[in-house]
């Protein structure tokens, strides 16, 4: 696909100025456009309790997007334009934990540019749509990043079909990316930079619906990036009520990954061949209640020439598909600082959530979950040595969305993460114990 250059923004301006238009039209391609968008203000201060240092920073930024309606019922067109701007920065930081570009400055970027086409409505039980250009890709096991001041995204085509609300499809191809610390686009890379020149990513789904509102759903994921590396997902997830308004939610995943080619170039890599990783999970929601718990194993061998600190590197699932890219692992034990994939390593996780609704605070929730690993093994070189290591995380979440309707789409949002290691698992991982805050203030609009 050939770059976008920055000819496009006339075309960004016009595209911008539809929904303007759309009041003195009749014609569903302009009376059904819309713009929207978000500004927030994003805090983080991430204090590094393994070496004294600090990162973070305290940023605003504005979101804007539009798109048309559906011209002949077919063919829409959208994009969207971010910009981030630093409003402190404490001297002595080392980076602003991806809130900033390299320089941990403030930049804009046209984000997305893009068509869709998508088939009339007459066809009834089946939807469809192919969208091509810049675009918020979440296909297979690819995805965007929205955490940060701004989003990442991709540059490729992106397709879907759903037929009876049972059965869901999408397939994706891109060659590009702009993560949320860039103003452009650039090659997927691996970890030596050299160009990764695709990637290809797929998802099923099918859910079988029961009696009494009981349903199974079944997925598979998988993404390949060209003679780098591929990887897969199963997952199963079955849903049924209880007595007294409550449902139970049981999943199980499972993920696997193999290097695939002669692009697959680390200093030190996450695993040697391949690695997998598994899931199991229940979810119950009861009142303003949700309680969760589960368990993930990770296998992640890693050769045994890689050293760090005077010893052999602890594996670990990379899920990634390309060093500057984003990627899904959706297991519940990834938690909000580590991810807990690494090898033979058992994560156990227990959590709840509180929806303060239930005594008159509408729009607040709480939640806590506690992630504790074992099971790794940390060899020292010169000593010939292992021991047994461990990680453990605490995180806390508070939501409050303000439903006064002169602060409707105001959203405060506060994530705490105290995160502990083994001396031993710090220095074969290289993964700092840390107490993480972060925060976000957020107003969606919309005209």
């Amino acid at each position: 696909m050939s770059r976008l250059h920055s000819s496009l923004l006339p075309c960004a301006v016009a595209l911008f100025s539809l929904p303007v238009m759309a009041n003195n039209s009749h014609d569903p391609f302009i009376s059904d456009a819309k713009i929207d968008g978000k500004v927030q203000t994003v805090f983080y201060n991430d204090k590094n309790t393994s070496d004294g240092k600090t990162n973070g920073a305290w940023t605003g930024a504005v979101w804007l997007n539009a798109e048309t309606g559906y011209l002949a019922d077919i063919i829409s067109v959208g994009g969207s334009a971010y910009r981030v701007a630093k409003l402190d920065m404490k001297t002595g930081n080392n980076d602003s934990s991806d809130l900033l570009n390299a320089d941990n400055e403030g930049f804009g970027k046209l984000g997305q540019v893009w068509v869709d086409f998508k088939l009339p409505r007459s066809y009834d039980g089946v939807s469809a749509d192919v969208k091509v250009g810049r675009q918020l890709i979440e296909t297979g096991l690819i995805r965007y990043s929205s955490s940060r001041s701004v989003p990442s995204s991709w540059q490729g085509v992106d397709a879907s079909v759903s037929m009876d609300n049972n059965f869901k499809g999408k397939i994706a191809w891109v060659d590009e990316v702009s993560m949320r610390t860039q103003s452009g686009f650039h090659h997927i890379v691996n970890d030596e930079n050299e160009k990764i020149d695709w990637i290809v990513a797929m998802q099923l789904g099918y859910t079988f619906h029961f009696a009494n509102h009981r349903s199974l759903e079944l997925q598979y994921n998988n993404s390949m990036a060209h003679k780098y590396v591929t990887g897969q997902n199963v997952n199963a997830i079955f849903t049924t009520p209880l007595h007294n308004d409550s449902t139970l939610t049981l999943t199980g995943m499972y993920y696997h990954a193999k290097q695939d080619g002669d692009l697959w170039k680390w200093t030190n890599a996450p695993y040697e061949d391949k690695a997998q990783s598994g899931n199991l999970n229940a979810v119950l929601e009861s009142g303003p209640w949700t309680f969760n718990a589960g368990v993930t194993y990770t296998k992640a061998k890693t050769a045994s020439s890689n050293v760090q600190s005077g010893y052999q590197t602890i594996g670990y699932y990379d899920y990634n598909f390309g060093v500057n890219t984003q990627g899904a692992y959706d297991v519940p034990s990834n938690a909000i600082y580590s991810s807990f994939y690494f090898d033979k390593e058992t994560a156990w996780m227990v959590g709840a959530e509180y929806d303060f609704s239930a005594i008159g605070i509408d729009g607040l929730s709480f939640g806590y979950n506690y992630m504790y690993g074992s099971g790794m093994k940390a060899r020292h070189i010169a000593t010939n040595t292992e021991q047994d290591v461990h990680e453990s995380e605490s995180d806390l979440t508070l939501i409050y969305n303000f439903n006064q309707p002169e602060l409707k789409g105001l959203q405060f949002k506060v994530e705490y993460a105290y995160y502990k290691n083994s001396d031993a698992f710090y220095l074969a991982t290289g993964q700092n114990q840390v107490k993480d805050l972060r925060s976000w203030l957020s107003y969606s609009f919309s005209i």
